[in-house]
C-alpha cells in the first residue's frame, strides 16, 4: 500500500519571516501598537506563521488581514508574502485551484518588483500546487526553474526544500527510488543548517519513502527522529505525519499495539488542528489495524468516518476501496440493504472508470481502422497521380513533333491532377467526419442498448420477483417478525427497481425516444428545478414537428452537458434554456446567473465538458459561441442547420 499522506505538506512558504521562534504576546503587542502600515502587515504575517501548526483557520484569518491591508496601502512585498503564506493554508484545506491561482499572482508580483529570489520562491510554490493536482511533469519543470535561480544566486539555504519537493513529485509518480535520492540530498544539505522545522519535514517525508520501498526499519528510524524534532518545536503537522507513518510501519511489522497507539495519537491531533487530509489517512491506518486486531465494529467506525471525509473532498481513488470495505462491514452485521447500497456505489464508480477506459480503447481501434482504410485509398490515388505525371513526360518527350496535341494532353492531365488532389483532400475530411460520427453514434447506441437491457431485462425480472413475492405474501401466514422482514425485503426490492429505472433513464430517457426533444428537455429541466439545486426555465418556439432522432439526441446531450457544468462550477441560482426553430435553422441558448469566468482562461484551459460540447456541435456542422465575464454569468449559443 502506497503511503501518500505526507503530500499535503510540501508547499514552499519561505518568505524571509520566521514567527515560530517569537513569542505570541510580543507579536500581538506589535499589532496593537502599530499603525495601518507595513509594520502591521509584517506582524500579521508573523502571527499567522505562529498559528500555522496550531489552528489553520486562525492562521488563515491573519494572512487575509495582511493581504487586505497590503492592497489598501499598495505594499507589493506584503501582497507577495500574503499569497506565499496563504496558499499553504489553502493546500492543507484541499483548495488546490485557488492556491495555484494565488501562486501565479505572486509570480507576477515578484517579476514586477524584479525580485529574483521571490521569483524563485513563486516558481517553487507553483510547482508544489501542480504536485497537489497530480501534474508531476509541470511540477518538476517549475522546481528545476526555481533551483536554477537559487543556485545562480548562491541561495543554498532554499535548496533542501526544493530537493524535498522534487522528490515528493517523483514519489507521487511512483518513482520511489528516484524520490529517495532527492530527499536524501535534501537531508544532507539541511542538517548543517540547524533548521528544526525543515529537518522535521524532510525526515518524516523520507520515512514515507522508505515505507513505500518496504524498508521498514529505515522508515521507523526517520519517523522517530522527525517526531522527536517536531515535538520539541511544537509542530503539530509534522507530529501527526510522524504518528501516522509509525502507525502504518508498525502494522507492517505486526506490532499492532504500537501501531494502534500511534494512530490514535495522530488522529486526535489531526482533528484538533482540523487537517482533514491527515485525519483521513490516520483513520484509514487505524481501520486496517482494527481489522488485524479482529475488531470489526471498530474497523467499521473508522471506515465510515474516513468515507465521509473522502466523499466530502471527492477523493475518488480512496472512495473505491472505502465503498467496498464499508459494504463488507455492513454485510458482516447482516445489514444487507446498506451493504447492497455501498456495493452498488462501488460497482458504479469502479465501472465508470473502467468503462471510460474500454470506451476509449474501442474508439481508438475504430479510428485506427478507418484511418488505415482511408490511407490505402490516398496511397492508391498518389500512385495514380505519379503514373499520370510519368505519362505526361513520356508524351512530351516522344511527341515533340505533335506539340499542339501534347500541350492539349498536358492540360487535360493537369486538370485530372487537380481533381485527384481535391479527392485526396475530400477523403481526408471525410475520414475525420466519419471518425467523429462513429464515436458519437457508438456512444448513443451503447447508451440505448444498456438502457434497454436494464429496463426490459433486469426491470422485468425484478418486477416478476416482486409480483411473486406479493402473491406469496397474500397466500402465506407468517409470524409477525418474519412478516416485518418480508415487508422490509419488498421495500428494498422497490428501491432497487426505482434505482434501476433512474439509471436506465439517465442512459437514454424514454421521453426522448417516444415523445421527442422538447418533452425530454422539459422533464430534464424540471427534474433539476425540483431538486432545489438550480431553478431552470425553458422556452421553445417553432417545434411543431420533430427533428431527426439523431439530431435530437445530440442536442439533448449538449443541453445535458451544459446544465451539468452550471451545477458543478457556476454557483448559479437560475438558468434558462431557449430552443427556437425558423425553417431549417435551429438555435439553442443556455444562460446562467453564476460567477462566470475569464474568456482568456477558457482559451488556455478547456475542460472535458466543453470539449464534448464542441465535438457534438462540429458533428452537426454547427456554430458554437461562448460569452462570459467574472461575476456576470455565462451565455452559450449553438446554431445548426437541419
Amino acid at each position: 500500500m502506497k503511503l501518500v499522506f505526507e503530500a499535503v505538506l510540501f508547499i514552499l512558504t519561505i518568505t524571509g519571516i520566521s514567527a515560530h521562534g517569537a513569542g505570541a504576546d510580543a507579536i500581538l503587542k506589535r499589532i496593537r501598537e502599530s499603525n495601518n502600515d507595513t509594520n502591521r502587515v509584517l506582524a500579521y504575517i508573523e502571527y499567522g506563521q505562529f498559528l500555522e501548526n496550531k489552528n489553520l483557520d486562525s492562521a488563515g484569518k491573519y494572512y487575509l488581514k495582511a493581504g487586505s491591508l497590503s492592497d489598501r496601502i499598495g505594499y507589493n512585498m506584503g501582497k507577495f508574502k500574503f499569497r506565499s503564506n496563504y496558499t499553504y493554508i489553502l493546500n492543507l484545506q484541499g483548495k488546490f485551484e485557488p492556491a495555484l491561482k494565488l501562486n501565479k499572482e505572486s509570480l507576477a508580483i515578484a517579476r514586477d518588483m524584479r525580485h529574483t529570489i521571490n521569483i524563485g520562491k513563486s516558481l517553487a510554490n507553483i510547482a508544489a500546487s501542480y504536485t497537489y493536482m497530480g501534474n508531476f511533469t509541470e511540477a518538476i519543470k517549475y522546481y528545476q526553474q526555481s533551483a536554477d535561480i537559487f543556485e545562480k544566486e548562491g541561495k543554498t539555504q532554499y535548496l533542501p526544500t526544493l530537493y524535498l519537493n522534487t522528490g515528493t513529485a517523483f514519489e507521487h509518480a511512483n518513482l520511489f527510488n528516484k524520490s529517495v535520492v532527492y530527499k536524501q540530498k535534501a537531508l544532507k544539505l539541511a542538517r548543517p543548517m540547524n533548521d528544526s522545522l525543515q529537518l522535521a519535514d524532510i525526515l518524516t517525508n523520507l520515512g514515507g519513502c522508505f515505507f513505500n520501498l518496504k524498508k521498514y526499519q529505515k522508515s521507523i528510524a526517520h519517523y522517530t527522529e522527525g517526531l522527536s524534532i517536531a515535538q520539541k518545536i511544537n509542530s503539530d503537522i509534522f507530529v501527526i505525519q510522524a504518528y501516522g507513518g509509525l502507525c502504518r510501519t508498525n502494522r507492517a511489522l505486526k506490532q499492532l499495539g504500537k501501531a494502534k497507539d500511534f494512530g490514535e495519537k495522530g488522529l486526535k491531533l489531526a482533528r484538533k488542528t482540523k487537517n482533514v487530509f491527515l485525519e483521513m489517512e490516520c483513520l484509514r491506518a487505524l481501520m486496517f489495524v482494527a481489522e488485524d486486531l479482529n475488531q470489526p465494529e471498530v474497523s467499521e467506525k473508522y471506515t465510515a468516518e474516513a468515507l465521509k471525509i473522502a466523499e466530502e473532498n471527492k477523493m475518488n481513488d480512496h472512495l473505491i476501496e472505502l465503498y467496498e470495505d464499508y459494504a463488507t462491514d455492513k454485510a458482516r452485521k447482516n445489514d444487507y440493504k446498506s451493504a447492497y447500497d455501498y456495493l452498488t456505489k462501488y460497482v458504479m464508480l469502479n465501472d465508470s472508470i473502467q468503462g471510460k477506459d474500454v470506451q476509449k480503447q474501442l474508439q481508438e481501434l475504430d479510428t485506427k481502422y478507418l484511418t488505415a482504410q482511408k490511407e490505402k485509398q490516398i496511397i492508391t490515388l498518389e500512385k495514380e497521380k505519379q503514373t499520370r505525371t510519368t505519362l505526361i513526360y513520356s508524351l512530351v518527350t516522344g511527341l515533340i513533333v505533335l506539340l499542339l496535341i501534347a500541350m492539349l494532353v498536358y492540360r487535360n492531365i493537369m486538370i485530372r491532377k487537380k481533381i485527384a488532389e481535391k479527392e485526396v483532400l475530400q477523403l481526408q475530411q471525410e475520414r475525420q467526419l466519419l471518425a467523429t460520427h462513429s464515436i458519437l453514434k457508438g456512444q448513443e447506441e451503447e447508451r440505448k442498448r444498456v438502457a434497454r437491457d436494464l429496463h426490459d431485462g433486469l426491470g422485468g425480472l425484478l418486477s416478476g420477483i416482486k409480483l411473486t413475492l406479493n402473491s406469496v405474501k397474500g397466500n402465506v401466514i407468517l409470524p409477525e417478525a418474519s412478516a416485518m422482514t418480508f415487508s422490509r425485503a419488498l421495500n428494498q426490492l422497490d428501491g432497487a427497481i426505482s434505482e434501476m429505472r433512474r439509471v436506465a433513464h439517465s442512459m437514454m430517457p424514454e421521453t426522448l425516444v417516444r415523445f421527442g426533444l422538447i418533452d425530454a428537455l422539459t422533464d430534464f429541466c424540471d427534474g433539476i428545478s425540483y431538486s432545489g439545486q438550480l431553478r431552470v426555465s425553458m422556452y421553445t418556439f417553432g417545434f411543431e414537428k420533430r427533428l431527426d432522432s439523431s439530431v435530437e439526441i445530440v442536442l439533448y446531450r449538449i443541453v445535458q452537458e451544459l446544465l451539468n457544468n452550471v451545477l458543478k462550477y457556476a454557483d448559479a441560482t437560475e438558468a434558462q434554456v431557449q430552443l427556437t426553430r425558423q425553417g431549417n435553422n435551429v438555435s439553442l441558448t443556455v444562460e446562467d446567473n453564476g460567477k462566470g469566468f475569464d474568456m482568456e482562461d477558457l482559451n488556455q484551459n478547456k475542460g472535458t465538458g466543453l470539449r464534448n460540447v464542441r465535438a457534438r456541435v462540429d458533428y452537426l456542422n454547427g456554430k458554437l459561441d461562448i460569452r462570459s465575464k467574472p461575476n456576470e454569468g455565462t451565455s452559450i449559443l449553438v446554431e445548426i442547420t437541419v
